[in-house]
């Protein structure tokens, strides 16, 4: 997949750069085009994608790497170092020495390069000047293209899907971990290739925010609380959903219609031009209205090919929304119990408003397991 070259073009010009280099393993992944894992789960393999302001673009990725960037990269000029051997710094030093950029204004991912990759570089090219570009690739990337979007809205879909399966077929005195492998099971069978997380539990254990499936029973009355991500290459799923084990009380039905309720409300505001900050306000503003408790520090992030993008919908973000950005609201909050309630879908902002890239919103009442829900 190429990047929106004519934006990343744009940034090297309005920055007077003479080259962009990106290295945090989704910018590397946007430019290059190539899903390098290795990038993220070893971090001394690192890999640089190289743009120019004149001249054409190249990589290095470590030799082990070559043969899965070339099929997958749209950029022809691979340079690779041996790991163990050749450090990887040394190799982009060679290139931009080779492209005449030795002391030339580079635009770079300093908020991800580590400090000894940084003194390496600083002690082979002391002329080179380094501009932190992090945020300004972000800010492309927040952008998403057609074919982008087409992706987002099937893995998406495919995990709502996946959990809708899974909990019509659990049972109360299921384990969390047997009900949690069912939606593993159907994330891989609807196309993942792994699970970036499963965040399950149920009862008091629903309010570990980020926990495990474990080896207890759920009883009826307990409320199943799931946040859910699949892997889809460089891209991935992130979708949260609450269920009743059977017969909720009154007081679970309330929390949940309410916590459901606020979610529509604050998608409903969503639009190109209103500043995340005020999406955020909106949300806080239904929570208040509600009675419940709103202890989130965000309630929201826009999504691509990493999981928490900017904007933010956090107070302090005024990023005015804009067509084609894919951003997850997913408010929560809990009982007097202590169960946590959660829901999350990801939305795309469109030129006249928005529009929901999942299955549809939870349904207006809690949902119990063993029960289907129409779509």
């Amino acid at each position: 997949m190429k990047p929106n070259i004519a934006a990343i073009r744009s940034l090297i010009e309005g920055a007077k750069l003479d080259a962009l280099v990106c290295m945090a393993p989704e910018n590397f992944t946007y430019l290059s085009g190539a899903y390098i894992s290795t990038l993220s789960t070893i971090r001394p393999r690192q890999g640089f994608a190289v743009l120019p302001r004149r001249g054409d673009p190249a990589l290095v990725v470590c030799s082990i790497e070559r043969n899965q960037a070339s099929a997958e990269s749209w950029i022809e000029d691979i340079r690779v170092y041996t790991e163990f051997a050749e450090s990887p710094v040394d190799a982009l030093v060679a290139l931009l020495r080779d492209r005449g950029l030795g002391s030339a204004s580079v635009g770079m991912d300093l908020d991800y390069l580590p400090a000894t990759s940084f003194e390496r570089l600083r002690d082979a090219l002391p002329a080179l000047r380094l501009v932190n570009t992090s945020e300004r690739v972000a800010a492309i990337r927040a952008i998403k293209t057609p074919e982008e979007i087409a992706i987002l809205e099937r893995t998406t879909r495919a995990t709502h899907r996946a959990i809708m399966d899974a909990m019509a077929a659990s049972r109360p005195g299921e384990t969390e971990r047997t009900m949690a492998n069912r939606v593993a099971n159907g994330l891989v069978e609807g196309g993942a290739n792994g699970i970036l997380f499963l965040h399950f539990g149920s009862g008091k254990r629903s309010g570990h925010v980020h926990g495990y499936a474990s080896d207890a029973v759920t009883n009826e009355g307990e409320i199943i609380r799931m946040d859910v991500a699949g892997s889809y290459g460089p891209w991935s799923s992130d979708l949260a959903r609450t269920y009743s084990s059977g017969a909720p009380t009154a007081a679970q039905r309330d929390v949940y219609r309410n916590l459901r309720e606020i979610q529509a409300e604050t998608i409903a505001s969503m639009r190109p031009g209103i500043a995340a900050e005020e999406v955020f306000f909106v949300c806080r503003n239904a929570f208040e209205t509600r009675g419940l408790n709103c202890f989130l520090p965000h309630i929201g992030h826009s999504f691509g090919v990493e999981l928490h993008e900017a904007p933010m919908i956090r107070p302090g973000d005024r990023t005015p929304l804009a067509a084609g950005m894919a951003i997850n609201i997913e408010p929560m909050t809990f009982d007097n119990e202590g169960a946590c309630y959660h829901t999350e879908d990801l939305v795309l902002i469109t030129e006249s408003g928005n529009r929901l890239l999942t299955l549809g919103l939870a349904p207006p009442e809690i949902p119990s397991i063993g029960s289907p829900i129409p779509i």
